[in-house]
Order: C-alpha cells, then sequence, then structure tokens
C-alpha cells in the first residue's frame, strides 16, 4: 500500500521543464519574443508560444537568453546560452540557468528529472525510487571557462585558487556545507568582493 501511494505521489509531481511559464525569448538575430515558455535542459530544447497555438521550437544555436516567470517555485528565472564543452571533445551552446553572477565567478546550473533509488533503514523496507529533480553546477569563470562542480570542496579550492586559503577559513569559519545551494553562493559572493 505505501509503494502505490509513492507511485500516485510521484505521477502528480510536476517540474518546471514540464509546464508553460509566461517569459521572453531573445532571440540570436535580435529579435525579442514575449509569451509562453517551456524549456527542456535534457534535450536543449525550448518551445515558444506567442498566441497560444502555434508552437516553435528553439535549439541554443538560435538563442541568446530567455527568462521566465515560474510559477511552480514562484521566482523569476534567467537562462542563458554559453559556449561549453559538453562531452569533452568540441563546444556547442548550452543552456545554462544563472544563479548568481560576479566579476570573478558566476554560478550557473542544469537540471534533469532522474529516477533516485534509496534504500530505506527499515527491516521491512528494502529500498524504494522516486522521479526526482537532480541539479549540476558550474562555475563560469572570466573569459567564458565553465568549470562542472563536483560538490567536493577541493574543486571550489581549484576554481578560487588564486584566494583558496582566504576561501578555506571562510567556509570553516563559517560553517559552510557547499551542497546547500545558498551556502555555495556565499561563498560565490566572498570570493567575488576579495
Amino acid at each position: 500500500m505505501i509503494v502505490a501511494a509513492c507511485q500516485q505521489e510521484v505521477k502528480a509531481q510536476k517540474f518546471s521543464s514540464e509546464v508553460w511559464h509566461n517569459g521572453e525569448v531573445i532571440l540570436l538575430e535580435g529579435d525579442t519574443l514575449s509569451g509562453r515558455v517551456k524549456y527542456n535542459m535534457e534535450s536543449q530544447t525550448l518551445q515558444f508560444s506567442g498566441n497560444g497555438e502555434t508552437i516553435q521550437t528553439f535549439s541554443p544555436r538560435k538563442l541568446i537568453s530567455f527568462d521566465i516567470y515560474d510559477e511552480i517555485i514562484g521566482a523569476y528565472r534567467i537562462f542563458y546560452i554559453l559556449p561549453y564543452e559538453a562531452n569533452g571533445y568540441y563546444t556547442t551552446p548550452y543552456i545554462f540557468e544563472v544563479l548568481f553572477t560576479g566579476e570573478r565567478i558566476s554560478l550557473l546550473r542544469t537540471e534533469s528529472v532522474e529516477t533516485v533509488v534509496r534504500n530505506t533503514p527499515y527491516i521491512y523496507g528494502g529500498s524504494y525510487s522516486s522521479i526526482e529533480l537532480v541539479y549540476t553546477y558550474y562555475f563560469l569563470k572570466p573569459g567564458g571557462e565553465i568549470r562542472e562542480f563536483s560538490g567536493k570542496r577541493s574543486d571550489i579550492y581549484r576554481v578560487m585558487a588564486d584566494r583558496s586559503g582566504e576561501i578555506r577559513a571562510y567556509i570553516k569559519d563559517n560553517n559552510l556545507d557547499v551542497d546547500r545551494l545558498r551556502d555555495l553562493m556565499n561563498v560565490c559572493s566572498f570570493y567575488n568582493s576579495l
């Protein structure tokens, strides 16, 4: 019975990438479109509807940026298309959400909907799976270098190598957990202030 209830709850869950949002799209050719926007970071596509009837689909190659008001989380979100070496061989335009901008470092993220399997601590439980939104974070350095963040402090110290001692002390003194978005943004803000 518990498994069936969990499955029903998961089916009812909505993710931002699955619904239409009010937003604005800036195309590479310079046009700005206002209307309904639906994005998919996994397939790297954006759908736009200005009149509610016709739907246009764009790849990152045709876009500069877009922003939406996300009613699911109740916030404005900004996305930029930036060149990224996604597979390690060649650079391609890629959709990133911009979380924090600074002169020395900016924080970006991508998202994907994934099935996550967890073991339960109960003797009869075994394991269960759920569909969750998984974020991957990136640091954007001046000059356009984008580095994926693994979630480890050592990554931060490498990316912020010119001030790693001060960053290390700041994280320790403020008891920050770089797995939490708020703390990660605080570290980026501190680094930009140095």
